[in-house]
């Protein structure tokens, strides 16, 4: 599903824009990191602009900070709750712009990038996909193994811009429980990770599967994209388009299977929180009595 109207008619076969305007070599390509042959920017396959995630992961880890990956990310946890505050308010605005112009300011669309980009830093992090801290920064970290690209500004379509809280329920649900079944499925990948030090390779597919749906869901919700969020199991990588381990999201078997199992544990998460809610709500309604008898005297 998409709201983007209809796309302008593509550049020049000659024309030296990077992929999405960014100055310099391609996403991904810092130093330090394995450098991939470049592809077009959506790796042939994907017609609609989309969040794209590289993750340059599967390296050894350090166990301690493995040990106390929780405590680590703290003080993270609370700088991004202050940003998705001001984000709440900032989207508000947006939410107004893009509904009588069909665009978001560019200064509020890039402090919303900005929130993106430092949660799937904060995320990657603490499920354990890379070792290293996540800076104090809040726009780009170019030398950060995880790396979130957003597609340029396009027209957003008005009615589903006014729609959009409706619209984005299903990714909401799907984003939820995958997280939740990916939190469930952290605390094994923890315990294998204190005695070997590297995350096993299945994990290490289906976690950024779930953080590249993750964000692509707030994205969407953010009005940084028309395109509805969508493969969660990742896409069929052509020829040559190999730019990080996550990108494209070429799944391996084990990865799949892992993430049906993320799903399936999301789920029940999700029934027992509710029939939980559900009790508690009785019990606080039957402690009370049924009703109440007056005498007068």
């Amino acid at each position: 599903m998409s709201d983007q109207l209809p796309p302008a008619p593509p550049p020049p076969p000659d024309s030296n824009q990077p992929p999405y305007g960014q100055p310099g070599s391609p996403y991904g390509q810092q130093p330090g990191y394995p450098q991939y042959p470049g592809g077009d920017v959506y790796g042939g396959l994907v017609t609609e602009p989309q969040v794209q995630l590289d993750v340059h992961g599967l390296r050894p880890q350090k166990r301690w900070t493995v040990l106390i990956r929780l405590i680590l990310v703290i003080p993270q946890a609370i700088i991004m709750y202050f940003l998705f505050l001001a984000g709440f308010f900032a989207l508000i605005v947006a939410w107004f712009a893009a509904l009588f112009t069909g665009s978001v300011p560019d200064g509020i669309r890039e402090f919303l990038i900005g929130i993106v980009k430092y949660h799937a830093r904060v995320v990657g992090y603490a499920f354990l996909l890379v070792d290293e801290y996540p800076p104090f920064a809040f726009f780009d970290a170019p030398d950060y193994p995880i790396q979130i690209e957003v597609p340029p500004a396009t027209r957003l379509n008005p009615a589903a811009v006014f729609f959009r809280i409706i619209l984005v329920i299903p990714a909401w649900i799907i984003a939820g429980v995958v997280m939740d079944g990916a939190a469930i499925v952290a605390f094994f990948v923890w315990v294998i990770m204190l005695f070997t030090g590297r995350q096993p390779e299945p994990a290490f597919g289906a976690t950024s599967a779930v953080v590249r749906y993750s964000m692509r869901t707030t994205a969407y919700f953010g009005l940084l994209t028309p395109t509805y969020p969508k493969q969660l199991f990742g896409e069929v990588p052509t020829s040559n388009d190999r730019r990080s381990l996550t990108r494209p999201m070429s799944l391996s078997s084990g990865a799949r299977v892992l993430l049906i199992v993320m799903i399936v544990l999301g789920v029940i998460a999700w029934i027992f929180s509710g029939a939980e809610n559900s009790n508690s709500n009785w019990n606080d309604d039957s402690s009370r009595p049924a009703h109440t008898i007056s005498q007068s005297r």
